[in-house]
């Protein structure tokens, strides 16, 4: 046969392809998901990806997912995946196969031969407390959490707050000492009472950290507790030594409210580091517990001693080359306390009026 006699190529195919004539593909494969097993309420114990279905969830070898607690069942339950056509698709159908404990889903109970669908996202409990999560890998990922292990700057941070915990408990004992060698006796039992408190501390927050997140982060709350002790130290002492050096008595009455507050922060982090708590639902929670417990705190400072301060005014006495506030004449001095001398005769009479109020009841 020569070469023109040859077929022509479109004499083989068409023109123009058509467009009814597909090829075959193969049927889409189902979407996956992952079972995700909980315990304690946030800690992830284990993640099985599934992909295919049904999976059947029970304490049978032959299972899916073998779970080894005693109150599952041999075969517990069977999830089905529903596909298109079906109302709910992109949700999941859960089949109660066992007969003894069945399946909490919210505050409802399901037993053996219930079916209902299983939204992913929503937890299930198995048996008595086995908690599953279903996570479809079509969901986005949440943001991935940084995680800084404790660092050589954080230790140094923590050494530096221990040293001057040291040294400010040695200058306030310094300070209230009566008598010579009055420091030397008292400071060796402060500083173990102070260090004593610290490690309790610190081992109860680490305690829980290991409870909720499966990390105990000792150092880290070490460095919390101690950073926060020195800054509350230090405000205390700023507040004083300024309201005695510019005579501001408010800034001394009103110390505690302010150490209130850092200790509020101190503990905010705490529960950073111990729980997967987001920052600003702890932040509200601490923020309104603080609100609370200082409208308590001057409540019950007004209604005992009929003042909202909590401490006297220069109840521990400074050195007098401290003082920075200009200095008053004797008639000026005069003056003010005669202020002075009428609330204290309000006071007395207040308190002569309650004892008199108290006699009156107790006859009746």
């Amino acid at each position: 046969m020569s070469q023109h006699e040859y077929p022509e190529l479109t004499d083989i195919a068409p023109e123009h392809e058509d467009a009814s004539v597909q090829p075959s593909t193969s049927a889409q494969e189902p979407e996956g998901a992952v079972l995700e097993l909980v315990e304690r309420g946030h800690r992830l114990a284990m993640a099985l990806p599934v992909y295919a279905w049904p999976c059947t969830i029970g304490r049978a070898a032959t299972n899916d997912l073998v779970l080894t607690d005693p109150s599952i069942g041999p075969s517990h339950v069977r999830l089905h995946q529903l596909n298109a056509g079906h109302p709910n698709v992109g949700q999941y159908e859960v089949e109660v196969l066992d007969s003894t404990n069945g399946v909490w889903h919210g505050r409802r109970h399901y037993s053996a031969g219930e079916r209902f669908v299983w939204q992913p996202g929503q937890r299930l409990t198995l048996g008595r407390g086995v908690q599953l999560n279903l996570r479809s890998t079509a969901q986005p990922l949440p943001a991935t959490q940084r995680w800084r292990p404790f660092s050589r700057a954080q230790g140094l941070l923590t050494a530096m707050a221990l040293v001057l915990l040291v040294l400010l408990s040695a200058w306030t004992t310094w300070l209230g000492a009566t008598e010579t060698g009055a420091l030397a006796r008292q400071l060796p039992a402060i500083l173990l009472w102070m260090l004593g408190g610290l490690l309790v501390w610190t081992l109860g927050w680490s305690m829980m950290g290991k409870l909720f997140t499966g990390v105990t982060g000792f150092w880290r709350h070490v460095c919390i507790a101690s950073v926060g002790m020195v800054a509350m130290a230090l405000l205390d002492v700023l507040l004083s030594v300024t309201g005695f050096a510019m005579s501001w008595p408010l800034l001394s009455r009103f110390a505690s409210l302010a150490s209130f507050t850092l200790l509020a922060v101190v503990i905010w982090f705490h529960l950073r580091a111990a729980t997967l708590v987001s920052a600003r639902t702890l932040a509200l929670a601490v923020g309104g517990l603080l609100v609370l417990g200082i409208g308590a705190k001057l409540g019950l400072q007004w209604q005992t001693q009929k003042r909202l301060g909590d401490n006297l005014y220069m109840s521990t006495m400074l050195p007098p080359e401290w003082r920075l506030a200009p200095t008053t004449s004797v008639d000026q001095f005069m003056q003010g306390t005669d202020s002075m001398r009428e609330q204290l005769q309000n006071r007395s009479q207040l308190e002569k009026d309650d004892d008199e109020e108290g006699d009156d009841s107790g006859l009746d």
